[in-house]
Formats: C-alpha cells, structure tokens, sequence
C-alpha cells in the first residue's frame, strides 16, 4: 500500500505548467514529482535525492524526498533526510511527515507524539489521521485505529488509498477462522502432520477469544528407537485449547490457554500463559509459561511425557535498520530431565524497495541438557549452531507476496568429531494478504539437528483463513 502523502506531494507540489513541459526542459524536483506521479518510485526517489544535494535549502523537496523514501520501505533514509534537514521538520507539514515516517517504521510512541500537534490543530485533516492509524495498527489495541480510519474515508470518501489503508487496518483487527495442515518428515523416517482449525473473535477494543482444535499424528517405522511403545506405525493425539487474549493498553498484551489432549484415552491438560510487553519504541519483551505433551517423536508422545517450561524474548531495535533479539528457554520433562536453551541474533536492514526487503544477520544457538535417557528426543549435553542469516520478502502485487529466511551455518554437539554443515532454508507464500479469504503455502528444507537429533528435514503446509 502506498503512502497517501506521496501521491499529494507530487501531485501538489508540481508546479503550474509543468506538464506542458519536456522533460529535459523541467527543473528535477519537477521531473522527480511527475515521475512518482507516473509509479516510476524508483527513478522519482533517485532525481529527487539529486536535486535535494543541490538545493539542501528547498524544504518542500526534503519532505517530498521523505515521502518517496518512505513509500519505497525505505524507512531508515527517510529518517536520516529529516534529521539532515531539521528545519524541514518544523513546520506542520513537516511534523506530519516525520510522524509518517516514525508510524511506518513501527515506532507507535515516537509516532504519536509528534503526530499530536497537527492532529490537535487539524482534527478531521487527512494526514494527520492517516499517520495516527497506521501507528495505532501496529499496536496492541489496533481496533483503535478504526476512527482515525473512518476520519480518513470522510475526507477521501471515494479514494483508493482510503480503501487501502481499511483494508490493511482491517487485517489487524478483523475476528477470523483458519484451516490450516501441516507436516514434517525428517532423515529418522519420523513424519508428523498437524491438521488444525483456530479461530479468533474479537471483542470490543482489548479482548480477543481464542480456540485451537486439531487431531496430531505422529509416525513412525516399527523398528525405529523413536517408535512408539505401544507397538503400530502411528499414534494419534486429538487436543484443543481455548484461550483469551486482552490488551490493557496500546503497549501490553496479556494472553492464557487451556484445554485438553488425548491419546488412547489418556488425558493431559496443556496450557499457556503469555505477556507481551513494549517498554519503548526500541525495546521489547515477551514472556511465555506453558505445559504441554514432549511431542517429539512417537515415542516421545507414546511414553505420556509432558514437559513445563517457561521461556522469554527480548527484542531490541535502536533504527530503523538493526534489530537485535535474544531467546530463552528453560524446560522441565516429567522423565526428570531438564534443559537450557538460548539464541541470540542480529541483523541489518541492507535493501528497501517497492516489491523488495532484504535483511542480513548472524545468529547463534546453544542448547544443554542434563542427560539424555533415551526417551525418543534429542537431549545433547552441548549443541552449538553458528550461522549467517538471509530474510528477504518479494511483493507480488498488491494482494501477494513471498518471504524466503534461509541459513549458512555449522554446527556441533559432543557426539561429533568435528563441525557439521547446519543449512537451512523457508519459504512462505500469501495470497490473498489484504482480502477476506487468505491462503497460504510454506515449505522448507533443514541439515541442521531437529528434535530427534536427526540431520535432514522438509516440512510443508498450507492454512486457508477466512476473516471477518
């Protein structure tokens, strides 16, 4: 989706004339703004960073520059145009342009605060109600945002960036119901497949209910120590769970499960308890306490071993171009073993264009665990996995897009004589991103130990989401 402010500001800006003009004969700003006007983002982005290196004084070229940065995903660039140019900022125009920028890059607080002031003066105006949604969708109440929305319908009443900037509040807060499968096979010849209907109704502005029903299948061949005990290729879990999620404010989400699993009348109850927390617009955290089947392997599953664990993410994002995380994990299995897992990661904003993210990074995995009794899952004394990391996503329309993660890594435990490659690779593809009805296809390929220890793995699935 477009930024609404790109389009009025080339479209404003341009001078009386300009049109009736052959290219070569307008000034670059000019050419700049008819090209974004014509879709050429790329060649307007370029022209206009020409002419804002020659003319560093024209601020209504600065905040255009902004703009075309930011309709390009180019969030990081068009913060530091802005910060180059203070005195483009300090206008109305300009607050609302910085607030722009701030809201797309998902710093909802930094976003909001400089959007007050043109908002206060101009209530119904169509900027400053545009920005104030895009920031408050990111947020944990984005039901928030349907006002500043219907703000923006009145005064573009007939306009597509209106309908589009609906369209993507809507997928935020919309209740939905979603049929999904999945299956994983790996080189232990262990094939798991998850069919699983969830669903979410939203209600009112910070409560969201929650189910999860599925019937889990977990196979594999007789003679395989991950077999199941009770003898047969296969064993059969059906679980479901319902939940509730509730925001007490732009910032905190809190969230709890309970339910339900069987396997040949044998019952546990899993559950889930859940904190999302933004401390700032840089920094957040997650925390989860769970309890659940030890659903590794058949054997695993066939032994009725659960595992409670608790574990925590912290993310930091100082820009717009780093971001920063850092896992935790402590398990406890009803075998008496125990583990301790953490991963750390960081990668790097490198491109943003229409149609095309590319990030870069690195990550490290360690994983520990006080014995291993041979149970049907992988219990290392040290695991040690060192990786670069590729993220990119490939617009594909409007309405589609694919996102590929892949992995170059090594990795090791005590059982190895020396490093091993730990390469992997994810695919996932979306149809149907801004429409009622969504579909989605994954797949992807791993040679880096799973939870059976096994080296080779493929998984694939696909969810249909109908949202409403």
């Amino acid at each position: 989706m477009k930024p609404l402010a790109c389009l009025l500001g080339a479209l404003l800006a341009a001078p009386a004339g300009a049109w009736a003009q052959t290219p070569a004969m307008q000034p670059l700003d000019t050419q700049a703004r008819n090209l974004m006007w014509s879709g050429h983002t790329n060649a307007a982005t370029h022209t206009m960073r020409e002419y804002v290196a020659q003319h560093p004084g024209d601020q209504t070229a600065v905040l255009d520059l902004a703009r075309y940065l930011t309709w390009n995903g180019d969030y990081a660039g068009a913060k530091r145009v802005l910060d180059a140019h203070p005195e483009a900022t300090r206008t109305s125009e300009g607050q609302v342009v910085l607030a722009s920028v701030l809201a797309w890059g998902g710093w909802i607080r930094a976003a909001q605060q400089v959007n007050a002031a043109p908002l206060a003066a101009d209530p119904d105006g169509l900027l400053p109600n545009y920005t104030q949604a895009i920031a408050l969708r990111q947020s944990a109440r984005p039901r928030e945002a349907l006002p500043y929305v219907e703000a923006v319908k009145r005064a573009r009443p007939d306009g597509k960036d209106a309908r589009d900037l609906e369209r993507s509040v809507r997928i935020h807060t919309d209740s939905f119901v979603a049929l999904g499968y999945q299956r994983g096979s790996d080189s232990d010849d262990l094939v798991s497949s998850q069919p699983t209907l969830r669903a979410e109704l939203a209600q009112g502005e910070a409560l969201r209910w929650t189910l999860e029903l599925g019937r889990w299948d977990y196979r594999s061949p007789l003679a395989s120590p991950f077999a199941s005990v009770a003898g047969g290729r296969s064993i059969a879990e059906n679980r479901g769970l319902f939940g509730v999620r509730y925001a007490p404010s732009l910032y905190t989400e809190l969230s709890a499960a309970v339910g339900h699993s069987s396997i040949d009348g044998d019952g546990l109850t899993p559950w889930r308890l859940g904190l999302d927390q933004r401390f700032s617009d840089s920094f957040r955290i997650d925390l989860l306490a769970d309890h659940d089947r030890l659903a590794a392997s058949a054997r695993s599953v066939s032994l009725g071993l659960d595992r409670t664990g608790i574990a925590g993410h912290a993310q930091w994002t100082p820009d717009f171009n780093w971001t920063g995380d850092l896992w935790l994990r402590r398990n406890h299995y009803s075998d008496s073993n125990a583990s301790v897992g953490w991963d750390a990661a960081l990668r790097r904003a490198v491109v943003r264009k229409p149609g095309f993210m590319l990030d870069l990074g690195a990550i490290t995995q360690h994983l520990s665990f006080d014995e291993n009794p041979g149970h049907g899952y992988y219990a290392p004394d040290s695991y040690r996995r060192y990786a670069l990391t590729v993220f990119s996503y490939v617009g594909l329309g409007e309405n589609a897009g694919l996102s590929i993660q892949a992995g170059l890594g090594r990795q090791r435990d005590e059982t190895f004589t020396s490093w091993r490659r730990a390469n992997d690779i994810n695919a996932s593809l979306v149809v149907g991103i801004f429409s009622p009805w969504q579909l989605s296809v994954n797949a992807g390929y791993s040679e880096r130990v799973l939870n059976t220890g096994a080296y080779e793995g493929r998984t694939w699935g696909l969810t249909l989401t109908r949202r409403f």
